[in-house]
């Protein structure tokens, strides 16, 4: 039986511990404002080297500064999670905020959870006065395409500092007041 709660400092750790294998076959990049797709070979195992650690650093002072971490538990084991930064954004004339994290373990992709999660950080985002959620999105087609199905958009022109820290992701919005 699946658990949804929120997330706590002791669950920041388990983060590390959903299942990120995908075989990716194609991905994505921006060329002049436009997604072109592209043939891309990668079986993704684990996380990078070092990107669980960092996260969790960089997680834990989300938490501390107020963010909402939301969890999906399959008894002890943390399956998905989504995490909304609180620090607001202002982009392109709206009030953000950024969705910082959104993964579901492969087991359990395909059974809606990560709509589900995405539902919940909009939820959260208009419950806070946000009107859109800022996202950051890895490039493979998978990710890029479960956004789009859930109503979010390509930004023209991304957040410079966020663009900085990810200039390979695809940078997409999800308005909240529609």
């Amino acid at each position: 039986m699946l658990v949804e709660r929120a997330l706590t400092e002791n669950d920041i750790p388990l983060l590390a511990t959903i299942d990120r294998t995908e075989l990716i076959q194609a991905c994505y990049r921006m060329e002049r404002g436009e997604l072109v797709l592209y043939t891309a070979h990668h079986d993704m195992r684990g996380w990078p080297e070092g990107e669980a650690e960092q996260d969790a650093v960089a997680l834990r002072a989300c938490l501390q500064r107020g963010g909402w971490l939301w969890g999906v538990f399959d008894g002890p084991a943390l399956v998905a999670a989504a995490v909304v930064d609180n620090r607001p954004l202002r982009h392109q004339g709206l009030l953000m905020r950024q969705l910082k994290f959104l993964h579901v373990s492969h087991a359990a992709r395909g059974s809606g959870l990560g709509g589900r999660l995405l539902a919940l950080a909009c939820e959260h985002g208009w419950q806070v006065g946000a009107q859109a959620l800022y996202i950051s999105a890895t490039s493979s087609r998978n990710t890029v395409d479960f956004y789009l199905r859930h109503g979010c958009r390509l930004l023209q022109q991304p957040h410079a500092e966020l663009y900085a820290q990810e200039p390979l992701d695809i940078h997409l919005y999800r308005p909240l007041c529609e």
